[in-house]
């Protein structure tokens, strides 16, 4: 299934998860942002598994393009998604509603910065151009991926062990994201990885 054929479904989550935790927010229901934030990891799941699973088969369908390379590209994308995702929720929120916290738009426009980044990598992958699909480029590509996951990881732990994400101060919200975001993260990343050295292997 090629990525374009789900991407509309991707945004409208997107959109549609960022309006939910505006108004959650708004409201201060963490349960309500945090079934903002579970629409749009479920999709974001089920779509990477969806063009994930296919290439674990002995036999993947064609693609347009080697499938090392299309794979990378369209997780790359991915990622990018979620980091679009938490940038937008991030400045949807604390523009829009009552909440304040200083370090709001610092951390959503380095959000957007790093999705815009990898956007224009997964482009650069599919435009042909070959320094960047060769595979020392691709090994270097999932060295980085790798230490996303392993970093989302340990983000994941000190939000709990430190009792963030429990906190009743105005960043509430923007721990709950990237609470979120980083665990969508860690599970593409291993998802990705996964489907790479498949791949690598044949």
């Amino acid at each position: 299934m090629p990525l374009r054929a789900v991407m509309p479904v991707m945004l409208l989550a997107l959109v549609v998860s960022t309006v939910v935790a505006v108004l959650a927010a708004g409201r201060g229901s963490g349960w309500t942002l945090a079934l903002a934030v579970a629409l749009f990891a479920i999709q974001m799941l089920f779509v990477a598994l969806r063009l994930n699973a296919p290439l674990w088969a002995s036999s993947p369908p064609t693609a347009e393009g080697p499938a090392i390379v299309v794979c990378v590209q369209n997780n790359a994308v991915l990622a990018a998604l979620v980091y679009a995702w938490g940038a937008t929720a991030m400045l949807a929120i604390y523009s829009l509603t009552a909440l304040w916290w200083r370090h709001w738009w610092q951390y959503g426009v380095a959000m957007l910065l790093i999705a815009g980044a990898i956007f224009l990598y997964a482009y650069v992958l599919g435009a042909g151009r070959e320094p960047y699909r060769s595979p020392r480029a691709l090994e270097v590509l999932v060295g980085l991926t790798a230490a996303q996951g392993v970093a989302v990881v340990v983000a994941i732990l000190w939000l709990v062990l430190s009792g963030k994400i429990y906190t009743p101060r105005d960043d509430w919200a923007a721990n709950e994201i990237f609470f979120g975001g980083a665990a969508m993260l860690a599970v593409q990343s291993a998802v990705s990885i996964l489907t790479y050295r498949k791949l690598a292997r044949r």
